[in-house]
């Protein structure tokens, strides 16, 4: 380096009288290091070793050819469009950069792409953000056939309402379907990273879910696109099963599935589903598939089950307490009582009422809740399942919220024996249960889903008319008083949702990975497409 600092450069060089070559380089201005207490220097051939040296290695730099030699005389015949060439000040700015006077080929691209920048710059007269260039798809043969299906299918099945959706292939195609009318007026836009319509033409809504939570698309606008498609196809679910009442086409299950060609999984999952059937045996390994995957999972979140809001901006715990307040209201507890809750959770209810539970890690947050205000002599805790129950034993009270939906159709008539042989005779019976319409549920039943496959293995969602007659078929229980609280249910699932998105790093710090992340907001977003209905249920004899 020359003596006076003033005199240094970028680059820095030294002749000798044998026709070598020492370059040296100032990191500290070439790669823009800012101000460090001693200069960081690079040299290349030295004559002597430098003072300080951080390291010292060997490298070697390639030799062209005759031939590449000759082509780069001829670069500025052969390389980019004249168009390019014409803007002011660019071209020299190319021809520096690629003709090799650029520091490397790599700091020579980022030059073009500055130089680009500057240009666009210049001639629109604002700035402009880098766009990537991504590598066209080349889908195999199947996925361009299953493709073909998929989009023919898209086009008769998005019908209702003013339903907009593009299909984004990275580098290529976009898609858009667009129904006829104005009932429903959601869009939403799918970027494609991974060509995914085999699985969809294979596995329709299940496959659509698994592509989701492989990250094979994702949505332009990342806050309301998987609800706006969700929306839109349950506009066109319930369009379509109009018309197929009309054309009496009602007797549905999984050896119907919405596309024929994924009969085989259909038929699949709907046995893997049969075989998760909540017996005595099954039944706790279901639940503990679901309820124990970690109690500071679910603490992040949710207090899992459905809240009732007296407005759109109400805090959630807030409205869990008033649904708590509704129960206790509908079971008119009074201090003597002796109260019995099948599936107490985390133990919200247990500091009002005496429970019974179901799930060994919610056992242990809901005794130690129970133990911090002091009421451990007053509620007991059992790890059993409702069918164990001693008959021996009367309750005179008995609640259940949202536990229902574990019990399965073929067992309904023996929850309902099971708890008028505990219940007093002057007794109350409280259910809180998500509902489908009664016309949708032989279909339910007859099919698995999303929700069964991956949230709840023996998942069960009852209609209000199958509830009604197994208590009738089982019991001498009659309905006092019902309510529906279905739009609760929507904005507490939303609640959950921010929640969860809000607190990634917190769910990802135990090993939970982005595709368990997918996952779960999947189904906080898709179980509304499942449950039109949550009905507080007061029971009497």
């Amino acid at each position: 380096m020359p003596q006076n600092p003033p005199a240094w450069s970028a680059w820095n060089f030294l002749g000798s009288r044998d026709n070598k070559l020492c370059l040296t380089y100032w990191l500290n201005v070439l790669q823009n290091l800012g101000e460090t207490s001693l200069p960081l220097l690079v040299t290349l051939n030295p004559e002597q070793p430098p003072n300080h040296t951080l390291l010292k290695w060997s490298t070697g730099h390639p030799v062209p050819s005759i031939a590449a030699s000759r082509a780069s005389l001829e670069l500025h015949r052969i390389q980019w469009d004249l168009v390019l060439w014409s803007i002011p000040g660019l071209s020299d700015y190319l021809r520096y950069t690629f003709s090799g006077y650029g520091f490397h080929d790599e700091d020579g691209l980022k030059a073009v792409v500055k130089a680009g920048m500057a240009a666009a710059c210049g001639l629109l007269g604002k700035s402009c953000d880098l766009l990537s260039c991504p590598k066209r798809m080349v889908p195999s043969l199947m996925e361009t056939g299953a493709c073909l299906f998929v989009t023919r299918f898209l086009k008769r099945f998005i019908s209702a309402g003013c339903l907009i959706y593009s299909l984004l292939e990275e580098g290529g195609t976009i898609f858009t379907f667009e129904g006829s009318t104005e009932r429903c007026t959601h869009k939403t836009a799918i970027k494609i990273h991974s060509p995914f319509y085999w699985k969809v033409m294979t596995q329709v809504d299940l496959g659509l879910a698994d592509v989701y939570i492989n990250g094979d698309f994702t949505f332009v606008d990342k806050e309301e696109g998987l609800l706006n498609l969700i929306m839109i196809l349950i506009a066109n679910r319930d369009s379509n099963s109009s018309v197929s009442k009309l054309n009496k086409k009602s007797l549905r299950g999984w050896w119907t599935p919405l596309l024929f060609t994924a009969s085989l999984a259909s038929a699949k999952y709907f046995f893997q589903h049969v075989s998760r059937q909540n017996t005595l045996t099954q039944a706790r390994r279901n639940i503990s598939l679901h309820y124990d995957l970690s109690n500071e999972l679910f603490a992040l979140f949710l207090t899992y089950s459905t809240a009732i809001f007296k407005s759109n901006d109400e805090d959630l715990k807030v409205a869990q307490l008033r649904k708590i307040s509704l129960l206790i209201e509908k079971a008119r507890i009074e201090k003597n009582h002796e109260v019995l809750e099948i599936g107490c959770g985390w133990g919200s209810l247990a500091i009002e009422v005496v429970k019974r539970t179901g799930c060994k890690k919610q056992l242990k947050l809901a005794q130690a809740k129970v133990r911090d205000p002091g009421l451990q002599n007053n509620i007991r805790f059992l790890l059993c399942d409702y069918r164990q129950l001693p008959a021996s034993y009367k309750f005179d009270r008995i609640i259940r919220c949202e536990m229902l939906e574990n019990v399965g159709h073929e067992f309904i008539e023996d929850f309902f024996g099971c708890c008028e042989s505990v219940l007093a005779e002057n007794g109350i019976l409280v259910l809180q249960f998500t509902s489908l319409p009664d016309e949708r549920y032989d279909e339910y039943r007859r099919s698995s889903d999303f929700i069964k496959e991956y949230i709840f293995p023996g998942a069960y969602i009852p209609s209000l008319s199958r509830v009604t007659s197994a208590m009738a078929a089982a019991c001498r229980f009659s309905v006092e008083h019902l309510e529906n609280i279905g739009s609760d249910y929507y904005q507490t699932l939303r609640c959950w949702r921010r929640n969860f998105l809000e607190k990634q790093s917190d769910i990802k710090a135990p090993g939970f990975n982005e595709k368990f992340i997918r996952t779960w907001e999947y189904y906080f977003l898709i179980i509304v497409q499942q449950v039109s209905r949550l009905i507080p249920l007061e029971i009497t004899r």
